[in-house]
């Protein structure tokens, strides 16, 4: 690139050259050097270059059609991006970017809203099922001011999608009818789609919190809001702390019943699950605590009641021994440790 700047395009192409000698898969170092080429009117070496990226077509990427189609576009006219894209959507790899990508094409340079809003149709059939797609439709019906088409678009791809992937498709559709439609279709839309997400997590808010989000969103307009930034930052902190917790909930709950529910969510075992080999201490061998019975660095003696765990007495008159009988009976390890501890001072 340094060389392409500095006005020497020879140098530029051999550099790039190497570069993908070393590095043959890089779509990245194609799409500079294709470009360098057509940025100095070679046209026809760009072309090699996105050939080259292409391949045979099986392994190519929807970018890498989008690029070609705009590179065909720009140094070859409408025809031959139109016929490209025909091959490219029989591609195994083609995906709904492609059709997306071209349909605006149409109607933004070429001009033709007939054209792209066949194309768009034409992919609907392909990509019912991506969310991202009916967004796209959907802002190009917008565009056409066709709303009649775009609740329409609306309603088929909600009929079709499963509720945990209609959740983007919801939300647009809302602001769709918040924006544009009257009060009566804006409330019948903004309680289905509370009905159809419940069961998603995306509904977890309280009826209030639900209500005054509801207002917000009706009543705003970009970054314009009915509310002080506070208050909005507060319902946003609620919203997602709802919908958070509430998914939290839905995935700890077993598929075996209420009962195991609310084992889960409350953290409480159920009793029946518990093993009848209870060990219980011996209140036999507990000693009071008495932390100023002994002054000085010495280890407090236990009791005469109570036993070492290899069933010796110490005695009670000898600190010292009583601090050996303790320390063979722990492992070598924790023994070491204890005996390099350093003095306590004081009382304790």
């Amino acid at each position: 690139m340094w060389h392409a700047q500095s006005g020497s395009r020879d140098s530029a192409i051999k550099v790039f050259q190497r570069a993908l000698k070393a590095l043959p898969d890089s779509e990245m170092l194609k799409y500079a050097y294709a470009e360098l080429e057509e940025s100095h009117g070679a046209a026809q070496a760009a072309k090699k270059v996105y050939e080259s990226l292409l391949g045979d077509g099986s392994n190519a990427t929807a970018l890498s059609h989008i690029q070609f189609i705009r590179f065909l576009r720009r140094t070859e006219g409408v025809e031959a991006a139109r016929r490209y894209f025909l091959d490219a959507r029989k591609s195994p790899n083609c995906t709904y970017h492609v059709y997306v990508a071209y349909a605006m094409m149409a109607f933004c340079l070429d001009k033709d809203a007939k054209l792209a809003h066949n194309i768009f149709e034409a992919g609907l059939k392909r990509f019912m099922h991506e969310p991202s797609y009916i967004l796209e439709y959907a802002d190009f019906l917008c565009r056409l001011n066709d709303d009649r088409n775009t609740r329409a678009l609306f309603e088929r791809a909600l009929s079709s999608l499963p509720p945990d992937e209609s959740v983007e498709v919801w939300k647009s559709f809302v602001q769709f009818e918040q924006m544009y439609g009257d009060l009566s279709s804006m409330l019948k839309v903004e309680q289905r789609r509370k009905e159809a997400l419940t069961q998603t997590g995306e509904n977890g808010e309280s009826t209030s919190e639900s209500s005054l989000q509801d207002v917000v969103s009706r009543y705003s307009f970009l970054d314009l809001r009915p509310c002080s930034s506070k208050d909005y930052d507060h319902l946003a902190r609620q919203e997602w702390l709802s919908r958070n917790v509430n998914k939290k909930v839905q995935s700890s709950v077993p598929a075996n019943g209420a009962g195991s529910a609310d084992q889960s969510i409350s953290g409480i075992p159920n009793n029946s699950n518990i093993s009848g080999k209870v060990v219980h201490p011996d209140v036999s061998r507990m000693v009071t605590h008495g932390p100023r019975q002994q002054p000085g660095p010495h280890v407090s003696v236990l009791s005469g009641a109570s036993t070492l765990p290899n069933g010796t007495t110490p005695d009670s008159g000898g600190t010292t021994s009583a601090i050996n009988d303790v320390l063979k009976v722990l492992p070598p390890s924790l023994a070491t440790f204890v005996a390099n501890l350093p003095a306590v001072e004081g009382i304790y």
